[in-house]
Formats: C-alpha cells, structure tokens, sequence
C-alpha cells in the first residue's frame, strides 16, 4: 500500500475512533464492550500503519 493510501486509512480509522466515542457516551454496558473491542482494532491498526509509515520499526516510545 502507498503512503497516500494509509494516510487515508489512517485518516478513516481515526474518524471512526471518533464516531465510536460519541456513540459510547450514550451506550449501555454491553454496547460499551462492543465499542471498546472495535476502538482497540482501530488503535491496533493504527499503530501498525505508524510503524509502517516510520519505515517498518516501532518507535520508541513510553506508553503511559
């Protein structure tokens, strides 16, 4: 894939990380476990679309 096509999936997943937010603040508990699993995939691929766009390493960086 090219960098034009991931910073345009990245670009989606980042909107979707945002519609799912919205969506958890009115959600109830099950909704909410749903919404978490599909935020942590959106956040799984984004980070492996980082490390892809930084040249294939992971960068080195403390996670809080």
């Amino acid at each position: 894939m090219d960098r034009q096509k991931q910073l345009l999936w990245m670009k989606d997943l980042i909107e979707h990380l945002g519609d799912c937010y919205e969506q958890w603040q009115l959600a109830d508990p099950g909704t909410e476990r749903f919404l978490a699993e599909s935020m942590k995939r959106d956040l799984d691929e984004c980070r492996r679309l980082c490390d892809s766009l930084h040249g294939g390493r992971p960068a080195s960086v403390a996670y809080a």
